[in-house]
């Protein structure tokens, strides 16, 4: 790690040993800092803190339930070195593990998620941040308090002031994904109830795939039959539209009622360790 660089972990009500192993580290290098908040208040929250707290030009966020792969961050430091660019943003890939159902499921979606980002890069109509990005210190200052999907509202008001945003397949990530059908289906739901909320904020939907279906149906159904059909994941491409159709709808019913997914209630297979 560079000698300018800096680490700052965001504690947010943790309930494990979190903070104490973060303290070990930030006593043997002064560069890894420690925030704690006494009770869960939210992503965006902890978010803000590091916006404003940050010290460089270029900040990387990287969630709990993701690992980054050797070469993930100088990848996205790298591609920042274009002045266009306001984020870099890197791959995901699921960890396999659970019922076969649903990582079937799981690797469908983020397989379709990283073969669209890929294919919106090179027409540069990119406007996605995924589970690890890079963005530019001071170009977006602040997310709304109580916004869902940050790394969303950030990418959408990236593009607004005239910046770019770009995909480093090779800056990869392993994604603790969920385990059970129900942690799978309430963590849509809520990422789905973000869109929304984004839409709302910004006036824009970020690259949400049931927008774009109402949006330009023809495109994103060419787009996702061509991927099914290349990638041979018929199966479990039905079994993740099936889900994703119900997760919407119970998404659309919490945007009725307004209910607030902006303290999350965790979808605890995801925590779990795995071998990596």
């Amino acid at each position: 790690m560079p000698e300018d660089s800096e680490i700052i972990t965001v504690c947010s009500g943790c309930e494990d040993n979190t903070p104490e192993i973060i303290r070990k580290f930030s006593e043997k290098d002064s560069r890894v800092r420690l925030i704690e908040e006494p009770r869960r208040v939210g992503k965006a929250a902890a978010v803000n803190r590091i916006l404003s707290e940050a010290k460089g030009d270029k900040i990387i966020f990287i969630s709990a339930d993701v690992t980054p792969k050797p070469g993930c961050f100088s990848g996205l430091i790298t591609a920042m070195k274009d002045l266009g660019v306001g984020i870099s943003c890197g791959k995901p890939e699921p960890i396999q593990r659970g019922s076969p159902l649903v990582r079937g499921i799981v690797e469908t979606l983020w397989g379709f998620h990283n073969w669209q980002l890929e294919k919106l890069n090179h027409a540069g109509l990119l406007m996605h941040a995924s589970e690890v990005f890079c963005i530019r210190g001071g170009i977006v200052p602040q997310v709304p308090q109580g916004t869902v999907n940050d790394d969303a509202f950030l990418a959408v008001a990236t593009k607004d002031i005239g910046y770019s945003i770009k995909y480093v397949p090779s800056s990869r990530v392993q994604v603790y994904g969920p385990q059970n059908l129900s942690d799978y289906l309430n963590q849509r739901r809520r990422i789905i109830v973000g869109h929304y909320q984004v839409r709302k904020i910004t006036g824009k939907f970020s690259q949400y795939l049931f927008y774009s279906l109402l949006a330009k149906p023809k495109p994103t159904i060419a787009m996702v039959v061509e991927y099914f059909v290349m990638a041979r994941r018929l199966g479990g491409g039905l079994a993740a539209a099936f889900i994703e159709v119900v997760a919407n709808l119970l998404a659309l019913s919490d945007v009725i009622r307004r209910k607030s997914h902006a303290v999350w209630s965790i979808s605890r297979t995801t925590k779990t360790a795995a071998e990596l």
